[in-house]
């Protein structure tokens, strides 16, 4: 078979195939081969570096043998009409040029696929040759864990849709495609469980993604950023994840999937506060374990955010509320420091951060120790030059520890950047500061929507059924309903027994 590059001096072609070499013109990597086939001139079309040669190879044997056979009627019309019959049965992804347009070509043409290109009967076929090899299946690099499944997605939305249906097995799990993306032409999916999400949570995602325009989609994080509820929010109203078992079970929940080609990271709606401190190994572990978890990460929250404005308002403006000896303490660590605490706070903080930022550019080997290494580092230096306290270099580590309790990233990230207003406040106004900046998230947080779910949903509206799943995490056999707030259309989760210990006289050995 003849190959011809995509160049400016080829030979002209005769429409449609002209007009499709055209829509590809100063493409040298864009490939054409002439191929005949039951009499009719074909041609084959693709991208060099978007196919899998040994898929190509097996295509091309295929049509050389379809190549030998001949239709059996003798009638010219009665021929051609049974070779096109012929070639409808041997080949899939039949398309009619005179319906659908050489425009229809193009986007198979880009993700990989070949064409088959009949210009006499205006007709063309889809051959799957996309080479769909890509990165493969590994453990997340964000969110691991101690018990439970290892796999994580990939930049290929096949496989990550492979890898949901593998533990959906359910006819009910639908998946509606859109392209998103005028030069990208990236191809996204919608993925819920048709018998339990809310049909209006659906209908109004479908909505959101169907007005984006933008030139490009590289990442999840350009869709979250075009149809969440509050952007200019630190407070993430969709979350994010790349394990499988994490998206699986919030389809379960009734919330949908959104799959961006390109990127691990799967996004969820609707999504609410509470859901950004639970882990997929909460549900793994045993219900007192877990629960004590969720709160252990509660409190990690609050020191996260609190510990450095709560150190600066008791140091500063409520000296009476310590001890004296305590008091007498302090005041001896701080005699000869030239910086008063909101000063040193603040600078630890900052260089903290500086430190973190630079940790996650550097090499993976050496990257975590840098950032724990340079702020120990840091810090004594700091101390030992008469820059900063003793105390408030153990308050800065104990606050940057406690953050990598969180299991979210964003969720990480809202803690780290709220803490710094809330240092301020409290080193202007002490306590009252800190409880105004605590009024005003809260207020904040009651205002915030998620696809018109609330977000502190099922604390405020409370739902007390669902309790047994954000303040404790209660055994299975009692978490049996959902939460009614997103309006799913099945509530209930299960209808398992409450388990009994086993009578010895009934149910005993022997």
């Amino acid at each position: 078979m003849p190959e011809t590059r995509n160049r400016k001096d080829a030979a002209p072609h005769d429409a449609p195939g002209k007009e499709l070499l055209d829509l590809f013109s100063s493409t040298e990597d864009l490939v054409t081969r002439s191929i005949r086939i039951l009499g009719l001139e074909g041609r084959l079309i693709y991208l060099h570096e978007m196919i899998n040669q040994t898929a190509l190879t097996n295509i091309e044997q295929s049509l050389t043998d379809l190549a030998w056979m001949q239709p059996n009627e003798s009638d010219e019309s009665r021929q051609e009409h049974n070779k096109m019959d012929l070639l409808k049965a041997k080949l899939a992804g039949g398309t009619s040029l005179d319906e659908d347009g050489v425009d229809s070509l193009v986007d198979p043409i880009l993700s990989g696929k070949t064409v088959l290109l009949f210009e006499e009967l205006r007709q063309a076929f889809l051959l799957p040759t996309s080479d769909a090899e890509g990165r493969s299946i590994d453990e997340p690099v964000t969110d691991q864990v101690v018990r439970g499944p290892r796999d994580g997605f990939v930049e290929l939305i096949s496989k990550n849709l492979m890898l949901i249906r593998r533990r959906i097995k359910s006819p009910d799990l639908k998946v509606e495609y859109i392209t998103l993306g005028k030069q990208t032409r990236t191809e996204i999916a919608i993925v819920y469980l048709k018998n339990i999400a809310n049909e209006g949570i659906v209908e109004e995602v479908r909505k959101r993604l169907s007005r984006i325009e933008i030139d490009g989609i590289l990442e999840s994080n350009y869709i979250e950023q075009l149809i969440q509820d509050a952007p200019l929010s630190p407070f993430p109203t969709m979350a994010a994840a790349e394990r499988p078992d994490r998206i699986c079970a919030s389809l379960l929940e009734g919330k949908v999937a959104i799959v961006t080609d390109g990127t691990p990271f799967v996004l969820t709606a609707p999504s609410v506060f509470v859901e950004f401190l639970h882990s997929n190994e909460d549900y793994y572990d045993g219900a007192m374990p877990a629960s004590i978890i969720r709160w252990i990460r509660a409190l990690g929250l609050l020191i996260a955010t609190f510990l450095p404005a709560f150190y600066v308002a008791i140091t500063t403006i409520h000296q009476d509320l310590l001890q004296t000896p305590l008091l007498i303490r302090i005041a001896g660590y701080r005699e000869d420091l030239p910086y008063p605490v909101l000063v040193e706070a603040f600078f630890m903080q900052l260089t903290f951060e500086l430190v973190r930022e630079a940790g996650l550019r550097m090499p993976k080997a050496i990257g975590n120790a840098v950032t724990i290494v340079g702020t120990l580092v840091i810090g004594q230096a700091a101390v030992q030059a008469g820059l900063v306290g003793a105390l408030m270099v153990i308050v800065v580590a104990v606050t940057a520890l406690t953050t990598f309790i969180l299991p979210n990233y964003g969720f990480i990230q809202v803690a780290r950047y709220t803490s710094f207003p809330m240092l301020i406040l409290a080193g202007l106004f002490g306590f009252m500061g800190i409880i105004l900046g605590l009024m005003f998230i809260l207020a904040h947080l009651c205002s915030l929507r998620s696809f018109g779910v609330p977000y502190l949903s099922p604390i405020s509206p409370a739902h007390k059924d669902a309790w047994k799943d954000v303040f404790y995490r209660a055994p299975w056999w009692r978490m049996d309903m959902r939460n009614p707030e997103s309006g799913i259309r099945n509530r209930r989760r299960s209808r398992t027994p409450i388990p009994h210990p086993p009578d010895p006289e009934t149910e005993g050995p022997g």
